[in-house]
């Protein structure tokens, strides 16, 4: 794998010589062909769009390119050959001669894209999605390793471009040289710089194969999985405001997410590794905006999901609730309460959602434990209470549950605890003259406390030895990944940022939790 990321790296060196500050852009167009995807370019004319088509095509051996900038008036004659007349005239057969167009490339450059007439469009779906052609009553398979398109415009809505637009695995935007010093070397470098890739170098369709089998062997760790749960949650969340408030919703299709996991394995295989890191997955960033200007919502909601990935495999939120826990069990331990039954078979949850009242059945009530938390979902019973209803969570009775649904929830002395937070449970009241009988607390209570914020003061020290390695293995990753750029790093850095500093509060608070409790 490491030599195939040597390669690689020479490839994109040679690739990028004498385009300025085009390096992000021409590595996602070279991963885009290691996984059989296809790329958008959006920004204006003049911004080396077509330069890295011609370039991308001379990284095979026996490579060939099609470039066309389609208008209104564009046939497909122009994209994917004439008809030939013979084969109409003398055989009755409607076909078109392909050589030396479209059907014929490895590398296509279609500017404008969104100018193409109907029958270029749909043509283009199976061409983009399949890699077939259907020429007459033949399928051709095409060599095609990779479009890009481009245009100074998205598609405009109304003109059924969604299914075109959704074909596009990849999106960038592309604008001019910003650094002043690149920019006077551009514009004083005369005439077209040219590079030679050496032979050797060079890709053939037998090593893409190669490379094929290999990518679909990378491992697609647990977090993997959880990254792309919490952020479709996100997603959700984040769609239900933009409908409130008329904004851009994010879309992302199933097909379009076994893609995304395709891409990120690429992505680590071409880096040299032989399972999924973090840094590959912030190419999410590049695969999911409709308009340019989700991508600072974007970015906010990766940093989300990245940041709950990481709690809880880090087991961040075991240790707040623990934590919850002891305080609660150190405030309460003279407390002594007799809940009251309502309904027949249920306590009442004070204050827990505003407005509504919210029941836990006893039974599940007393099977909490006071420190290990049991998953609970909050359900409306309709028909017979009335009542919002803490159920305990059984996986495949609630199958529309989200993991933001799930809460965590902890008995207390006076009630329980929901995600750290705490909530009493409705009281018995003494009639005059007479006492309630009380559920007195553990008389081990103080004991259990000790023990608790030594097992996790243990516990967080390990948490952060294990962060402090995983951010350092991620950081090495991401300072030398082919693919990403600094501002999807920088989304790196701000969740390993907020890990410590969460981390630093439980700390402190385990600190001072040890003093109250006597250690």
């Amino acid at each position: 794998m490491m030599e195939s990321r040597e390669r690689v790296s020479q490839l994109l060196k040679l690739l990028n010589e004498g385009i300025f500050e085009k390096e992000h852009v021409m590595g996602l167009a070279f991963l885009a062909i290691a996984a059989g995807e296809s790329i958008f370019l959006l920004g204006p004319p003049g911004t080396a769009k077509s330069m890295i088509a011609r370039r991308l095509k001379q990284i095979f051996r026996s490579g060939s390119s099609f470039e066309y900038l389609m208008s209104r008036f564009s046939t497909p004659d122009e994209i994917f050959g004439p008809v030939s007349i013979s084969a109409l005239k003398d055989e009755s057969r409607y076909i078109r001669l392909t050589e030396g167009y479209l059907p014929s490339a490895d590398v296509v450059f279609l500017d404008e894209i969104w100018k193409a007439g109907p029958s270029i469009q749909n043509a283009l779906l199976t061409v983009l999605n399949e890699k077939i052609y259907l020429n007459g009553k033949e399928e051709l398979h095409l060599p095609l390793k990779l479009i890009i398109a481009a245009s100074n415009e998205l598609p405009a809505e109304g003109e059924n471009l969604g299914a075109l637009w959704d074909r596009f695995l990849l999106r960038c935007l592309v604008g001019g040289v910003t650094d002043r010093q690149l920019f006077n070397l551009m514009v004083s470098s005369s005439g077209h710089i040219t590079t030679d890739i050496p032979v050797d170098l060079r890709l053939t369709e037998a090593e893409l194969s190669l490379w094929a089998e290999s990518i679909d062997k990378v491992e697609i760790p647990a977090f993997a999985f959880s990254f792309i749960h919490f952020f479709r949650s996100g997603i959700s969340e984040y769609n239900v405001h933009a409908d409130e408030k008329d904004g851009q919703r994010f879309y992302i299709s199933d097909r379009r997410w076994k893609k995304i996991v395709h891409l990120w394995r690429t992505s680590a295989f071409l880096n040299g590794r032989s399972a999924l890191a973090l840094s590959d997955l912030l190419l999410l960033r590049e695969c999911v905006w409709d308009v340019p200007q989700q991508l600072t919502v974007l970015s906010a909601l990766l940093s989300d999901a990245f940041e709950a990935t990481c709690e809880e495999l880090l087991g961040y939120a075991l240790l707040v609730d623990r934590l919850a826990a002891v305080k609660e069990l150190k405030r309460q331990q003279t407390v002594s309460v007799n809940f009251k039954v309502v309904k027949a078979f249920f306590y009442q949850i004070q204050s827990m959602v505003a407005g509504h009242t919210v029941l836990i059945y006893v039974s599940e009530y007393e099977e909490l434990d006071r420190q290990r938390p049991t998953y609970f979902i909050l359900t409306y019973d309709k028909r017979k209470t009335g009542a919002q209803i803490l159920r305990k969570y059984v996986e495949g009775r609630y199958p529309g549950a989200l993991p933001k649904d799930l809460l965590r929830v902890v008995r207390t002395a006076t009630g329980l605890q929901v995600n750290g937070r705490s909530y009493d449970l409705l009281q018995e009241k003494a009639e005059e003259g007479k006492e309630l009988p009380s559920e007195n607390t553990c008389s081990d209570d103080a004991a259990l406390s000790v023990t608790l914020v030594e097992r996790m003061q243990t516990e967080l020290q390990d948490m952060r030895s294990r962060l402090a390695e995983w951010e350092q293995r991620e950081r090495e990753y991401a300072d030398s990944h082919l693919f990403i750029d600094n501002k999807e790093r920088e989304i790196l850095e701000l969740v390993f940022r907020r890990l410590h500093e969460k981390t630093d509060v439980l700390q402190v608070d385990t600190a001072e939790l040890r003093h109250a409790v006597g250690k």
